[in-house]
């Protein structure tokens, strides 16, 4: 028998049993169960579980298994749409933590992007014109994609913070450069700059941006402090002025042979041909001059060291010095995109965490069974409740501060605030509501009507309704006429309240 007769009727053997088992009688309930859980009540009754098995049986023209119509069935049923069933205490479904999040994020959705040109005049500043008001303030954290159009290689396309000038521009600092002032006298060049990382016998390129030092590669000839360092220069003349040093933060490496693949946490800016000194702190590879070999991606690049070894380093920072000119005078074309997406983990940290991060579950059930049951009343009522396996006194705290951070940090009061803690991972926009309309006294039932229709369906509860429209029209300062941001506060706190409500982390 050939292996391609093997391959056939192992294919079939292997077909036959799914279809054993797709054709199982308990594979509906199984299934459908675990569907209207996720999607609409974490206690379905017989007779909702029945009519989507039903459905999953035979879509209505003899097809076992159609999902579409499955899912149909699902959210159409009377169960799930009829008013009289989101009354009774045992429906519904506790949210899990990472669809709170998604939630906001969906019902306060961040700017459509914007365009707007930069440039650079010599120094480590980035100056961006928008041709409409930006809203942004300063601290605000935005993702920035840049396309060069003065022959220059364009900066780095990251997440940047931003330092407002106006309503239609704001400056941002260019990374891979450390800022410092220089007195040069007696051939000595005496710079100071935090952070320098140098030692003796190092060479390092310096941009002088003031007075008239020349730019250059220098070697460092003494480390005076942390912050302060000497090169020798063959000029006399005393002056002094403001100079930039070229610096780069690498992560990690891989070494296989003499072929070196070096990681940084953020866009390097190096290009074939650059020449650097790396040091390593480590003796695979030593510490030296290299030249880029290749790029593979912004933040990898490729070096051929003179040993030949086998060796990584992960988590431990060593630091590069270009021996390039920095690109300090350039200009083009920016978009502005508003998250940077960079949530990281969601289920660490003492004081905003999840219990939830994406694709980390902690088995292969998910995060929690589907027949779980929490201990105390809800176990005794006999009542399922597979979120709950997330729920004790410490993370209910954790994701509070977390919805919190999302909603409540920075200084922005345009309406803009972002997850994770105004990291600008997920921007959310308020602007809306961030009014008079919405904020004055008399309007602030209005805003939480609206907020119960968008957040909660409009399902809040008379008393939370109440509760809310008196802490906010009571407790926070209103003038007359109101600032940006008490506007902006009273906003903030009635989408918080509502978030952390019992009618938003249950799900009806």
């Amino acid at each position: 028998m050939s292996i391609f007769t093997h391959t056939t009727v192992g294919a079939k053997d292997l077909e036959r049993a799914l279809d054993s088992i797709f054709y199982n009688q308990n594979v509906g309930p199984f299934i459908c169960r675990q569907l209207i859980q996720r999607l609409v009540t974490s206690n379905p009754s017989r007779d909702y579980l029945y009519r989507v098995v039903q459905k999953f049986n035979d879509n209505g023209n003899g097809v076992r298994g159609d999902m579409q119509a499955v899912i149909a069935a699902v959210l159409l049923d009377v169960e799930a749409r009829g008013p009289s069933f989101t009354v009774a205490p045992t429906f519904g479904k506790q949210r899990e933590p990472l669809l709170r999040v998604t939630a906001l994020a969906r019902a306060f959705a961040a700017p459509p992007t914007m365009n707007g040109t930069y440039v650079e005049s010599g120094t480590q500043t980035n100056l961006i014109t928008t041709p409409v008001a930006h809203r942004l303030n300063n601290g605000d954290v935005v993702q920035l994609l840049f396309t060069d159009t003065s022959g220059n290689p364009a900066p780095a396309n990251q997440a940047y913070t931003v330092s407002v000038v106006n309503s239609n521009k704001f400056n941002i600092t260019v990374p891979n450069m450390l800022a410092g002032t220089y007195y040069q006298a007696t051939n000595v060049i005496t710079v100071t700059n935090s952070g320098h990382a140098l030692q003796v016998g190092y060479p390092i390129y310096l941009k002088f941006t003031s007075g008239a030092a020349l730019s250059g590669q220098y070697t460092v000839a003494s480390v005076r402090s942390s912050t302060v360092f000497t090169v020798a220069t063959g000029d006399g003349t005393v002056q002094s002025g403001n100079c930039l040093e070229a610096k780069i933060s690498a992560s990690g490496f891989l070494q296989v042979k003499t072929n070196v693949t070096v990681s940084c946490p953020g866009p390097h800016g190096l290009n074939v041909g650059d020449s650097f000194y790396a040091a390593f702190g480590t003796t695979k590879p030593t510490d030296g001059v290299y030249t880029v070999n290749t790029v593979l991606d912004p933040t990898h690049f490729t070096l051929i060291a003179s040993n030949s070894v086998s060796s990584a380093t992960t988590g431990s920072t060593f630091n590069l010095f270009p021996l390039v000119p920095p690109p300090v005078n350039r200009s083009g074309n920016v978009t502005i995109q508003w998250s940077t997406w960079n949530m990281g983990a969601t289920d660490t940290g003492s004081t905003f965490n999840l219990a939830q991060s994406p694709l980390s579950s902690p088995t292969v059930f998910n995060f929690f069974f589907p027949s779980y049951e929490f201990p105390g009343a809800l176990a005794s009522a006999g009542l399922t409740t597979p979120e709950f396996q997330l729920t004790s006194d410490t993370s209910v705290a954790l994701q509070m501060n977390y919805l919190e951070g999302g909603l409540l940090t920075g200084n922005n009061t345009n309406g803009l605030s972002s997850f994770n803690n105004n990291g600008g991972a997920i921007v959310l926009d308020i602007g809306p509501w961030v009014s008079t309309n919405y904020t004055a006294s008399a309007n602030i039932p209005k805003l939480v009507d609206a907020m119960n229709s968008l957040l909660v369906a409009g399902q809040l509860s008379a008393s939370t309704k109440s509760n809310i429209v008196n802490y906010v029209t009571n407790s926070l300062s209103y003038g007359n006429p109101p600032t940006p941001t008490q506007m902006r506060d009273r906003a903030r706190a009635v989408i918080h309240l509502i978030s952390v409500s019992p009618d938003f982390t249950i799900q009806k």
